[in-house]
């Protein structure tokens, strides 16, 4: 009765340091950083519930294992958060576009560029909606890899005087 709002303090605590040690490992990841990412992740708190922020704990310890090279644990830690997506209170939408992200980081970890077919199987027979995804997650966990767009040169200035007769525009 009384140490319910402790504990309950303490789970959102927890809850909220998982989330920003997986961001913080996402940033160092998207870096490049592989080593400084393992270390930001190892900052979550070590028992975590799978449905409140575990399975984006578990997501971001295999992306830094398919940095590592380590595809077949990587591919087996994805196929097991795609089968237990739906413990999470994650939505309809949100839960089929983590199966599409997690069959394509496996499909670029496996050797022979086909995922297998367990995970296949989850992110298969789903729709969804692009427009009602999380934002958040979209930004935290894009589809495609993209290179940093370089900005285009400035346009280069006209010379005082070219094409000027004084007359104005028209």
């Amino acid at each position: 009765m009384f140490g319910g709002r402790k504990a309950e303090e303490r789970r959102r605590d927890e809850i909220r340091m998982a989330d920003e040690a997986a961001d913080h490992a996402l940033k160092a990841l998207a870096e490049g950083d592989v080593d400084r990412a393992r270390t930001e992740l190892s900052a979550a708190p070590k028992k975590l519930d799978f449905a409140d922020i575990g399975w984006k704990v578990e997501t971001v310890a295999a992306l830094i294992e398919i940095e590592q090279g380590k595809g077949k644990a990587a591919i087996k830690r994805l196929t097991e958060i795609t089968a237990r997506l739906d413990e999470t209170s994650l939505s309809r939408d949100d839960k089929g576009y983590m199966r599409l992200f997690a069959l394509y980081r496996a499909i670029e970890a496996s050797k022979s560029g086909k995922a297998p077919a367990e995970l296949r199987m989850h992110a298969e027979d789903f729709r969804f909606d692009h427009t009602l995804v999380s934002g958040r997650l979209k930004n935290r966990f894009p589809l495609k890899k993209t290179e940093p767009v370089e900005p285009a040169p400035p346009p280069i200035p006209v010379p005082p005087g070219a094409g000027d007769d004084g007359k104005g525009a028209f």
